[in-house]
C-alpha cells in the first residue's frame, strides 16, 4: 500500500513500502518498523525522533542508517505522528502494493502484528490495559502466524479483510489508551470480530 508523499501544506511526508524498503536493503522490514512505532504511540510512548532513530539502529543491530535512509525514516515517524495526532480514519499501515504477490503482502501483514505487539509491550511498560485491547493483542498474535496464501480470488478478499481488520484494530486501541474518542459505529468496526474469525481460520 502506497502512502503518499504530502502536498505543500506544511505536513510531513509519507513514503511508499518500495521506498523504505530499497534504502534500508537487508536491515529491516519496513512493515516491521511502521508496525513498532504504531504500536509505541499506541501505547502512549512518545520517545521523541532522534531518540526513536537511536532505537531502531540498535534494533538493527547498531548498524549505521545512511543520511536518505534517515530522511525516510524522520518522514515515516513524523507522518504517523501527524495522522494519529489528528484522529484521522484513514491511517493506513505500511505494507507492499496491491500489485505485489499476496505471499509477500500476507507475510508483512504478520511482520506488521507482530511488531505492534512487540512496541506497545515496550511503550506500556507495566501499566494495565483493557480488555478489548488485550482481545486486539490476542488477534495481533494470531494474525502474525497467518502463512503464505494461495494467489486466488477468495485468498485475495480475505487478505484485504484482515488488513482491514487489523487497521481498525490499531486505531480503536490507540484511540482508547491515549484518551481519544472511539471511531463511530458506522466505520465498520462492527464486523471486524466475523472478519477476523472468517479470514485467520482460512490463513492460517
Amino acid at each position: 500500500m502506497t502512502i503518499h508523499i504530502s502536498q505543500p501544506d506544511d505536513k510531513p511526508a509519507f513514503i511508499s513500502f518500495d521506498e523504505l524498503a530499497s534504502h534500508l536493503a537487508e536491515q529491516s522490514h519496513p512493515s516491521e518498523i511502521h508496525g513498532y512505532l504504531c504500536g509505541l504511540f499506541s501505547a502512549g510512548a512518545h520517545p521523541g525522533l532522534e531518540k526513536w532513530l537511536e532505537q531502531l539502529a540498535e534494533q538493527m543491530g547498531d548498524q549505521s542508517i545512511d543520511e536518505p535512509a534517515r530522511q525516510l525514516l524522520s518522514q515515516l515517524f513524523l507522518h504517523t505522528q501527524d495522522e494519529l495526532n489528528s484522529g484521522s480514519l484513514a491511517a493506513t499501515l505500511l505494507l507492499p502494493d496491491d500489485d505485489e504477490a499476496l505471499g509477500l503482502r500476507t507475510q508483512s501483514l504478520g511482520i506488521w502484528c507482530q511488531s505492534f505487539i512487540s512496541g506497545f509491550g515496550q511503550g506500556l511498560d507495566s501499566r494495565q490495559v483493557s480488555e478489548m485491547v488485550e482481545e486486539v493483542l490476542r488477534d495481533f498474535a494470531e494474525i502474525s502466524l497467518i502463512e503464505t496464501a494461495e494467489e486466488s480470488e477468495e485468498s485475495e478478499k480475505l487478505y484485504v479483510e484482515v488488513s482491514e481488520f487489523v487497521r481498525l484494530a490499531w486505531l480503536n486501541v490507540y484511540a482508547e489508551v491515549c484518551g481519544l474518542p472511539e471511531l463511530p459505529d458506522d466505520d465498520g468496526s462492527a464486523g471486524q470480530r466475523s472478519i477476523k474469525q472468517g479470514a485467520t481460520k482460512t490463513l492460517h
